[in-house]
């Protein structure tokens, strides 16, 4: 499909008003064109109403569509569509945690390498089911010890039964999935407070729900978050966490996720970051939110925003929003370790309102460039090194450089290793 047709089904022109030049490249034939607005829409996981696939799949079309939409998707180790998650969880009643498994238990019944996940999409597995390189690699080894004796192991039985704790922000949104009388039998009465609260008052923040509670609900799978992201929001990324380096798939979104990835800045709003793209604003808030998600990003609230959570969310961030201790890894504790140490440091003595301005102003003037290449983050991540620097050097290589505030934690971590001054040279 060419980009003259992408273009044509992403703005919704209709077979009546293509021009001429496209409607010869389908040999005047309505058909092949409407075929090929299913294929795009399939493919890009767009939603149903507000497309023109609507106009081509019309008797009860949009059931069906959602159908081959996750079959597509699964096939192809597509990251999960939520931006569609109010149709997905609530209509076909499938959640995240149910899309992976079955992709997981798909790729281990082919006895396909942990590496044939693409990079998002393996990260998303990692955070929501605990199953990591490792974790794979001994699943399939119990499934091949069970080969061996005749008796093959069922891979569903080896895949955990519900969601790993998952790291959650009090701006998220909640609302109910797709709720049967025998989920409720099941719940507590605190769960079942919180169901109720949804339903009759609409969709709630997290952050004005009991933190574990809603906790609970959601490992259950009867309810589902959102992240609504604002052309207005700004995001950081920081060191990254939980990336999983495997391949690349291809796909558009992917494609836009790294063009994010590159070209994000946290003093630029997302709106001004999708003209730079040159993308729609919806395709990047999507994205923008995945980033939050998956904890590669996060929404940089303003000083004015100073909102009362529930109690339960005054709690460590750690001990709430970590893995349970047998899939945290500790690589990442020790970064998180290195980092608060570098943040303790002691306190300047105070300044006079002049001083303040001065430097304010400074501080907004002042940018600094980093130039690497790929010898540098190549070193850092395959050298005996600290995990501390490797964290940066995945970031470096993924997302392309560092933002302001990294780059000192940067140059400490090089400081602390002699063998890594090889490559820096001090100013």
């Amino acid at each position: 499909m060419n980009i003259d047709v992408e273009n044509c089904i992403r703005q919704n022109i209709p077979w009546s008003k293509l021009p001429p030049n496209i409607k010869q490249s389908f040999a005047d034939v309505q058909k092949e064109y409407e075929k090929q607005i299913v294929s795009y829409s399939i493919k890009n996981q767009l939603r149903f109403r507000g497309n023109l696939v609507r106009q081509v799949k019309k008797d009860n079309g949009e059931p069906k569509y959602y159908e081959e939409l996750l079959a597509y998707s699964q096939t192809n180790l597509l990251l999960y569509p939520y931006h569609l998650s109010d149709v997905i969880v609530r209509g076909l009643r499938v959640t995240p945690f149910q899309y992976y498994s079955s992709i997981l238990k798909s790729i281990m019944e082919q006895e396909r390498s942990y590496d044939s996940l693409p990079n998002f999409t393996a990260a998303d597995c990692l955070r929501l089911l605990g199953i990591g390189r490792n974790e794979y690699i001994d699943l399939m080894n119990q499934c091949r010890s069970g080969q061996k004796l005749f008796r093959r192991k069922n891979v569903k039985d080896l895949l955990p039964l519900q969601p790993v704790n998952i790291a959650m922000e009090p701006w998220w949104i909640v609302d109910v999935g797709y709720i049967v009388d025998a989920d409720m039998k099941i719940v507590t009465q605190p769960e079942k407070e919180i169901i109720d609260k949804i339903i009759d008052n609409g969709p709630q923040k997290a952050g004005d729900l009991d933190c574990n509670v809603l906790l609970s609900v959601y490992k259950k799978g009867l309810v589902y978050l959102q992240l609504p992201i604002e052309d207005s929001d700004h995001i950081v990324v920081p060191p990254l966490e939980g990336f999983v380096m495997n391949r690349v798939s291809g796909d558009n979104f992917e494609n836009l996720l790294y063009k994010i990835f590159v070209s994000t800045d946290e003093h630029t709003s997302v709106g001004e970051l999708a003209n730079v793209l040159r993308m729609d604003s919806q395709s990047v808030k999507n994205a923008v939110s995945l980033y939050c998600r998956l904890g590669f990003a996060k929404k940089k609230m303003q000083e004015a925003e100073n909102p009362v959570w529930h109690s339960s969310w005054r709690s460590p961030v750690r001990a709430r929003n970590s893995l349970s201790p047998s899939t945290e890894d500790p690589l990442i504790l020790e970064l998180n370790e290195a980092l608060a140490e570098t943040n303790l440091q002691e306190e300047p003595p105070p300044a006079t309102q002049t001083d303040v301005e001065d430097e304010s102003s400074l501080a907004k003037n002042k940018r600094t460039a980093f130039l690497f290449d790929s010898t540098l983050t190549a070193f850092l991540m395959m050298g005996n090194l600290s995990s501390g620097l490797k964290s940066h050097a995945v970031t470096m290589f993924e997302v392309g450089k560092l933002s302001d505030e990294l780059i000192d934690s940067f140059l400490c971590e090089l400081e602390k290793r002699g063998e890594g001054q090889t490559h820096y040279i001090d100013d």
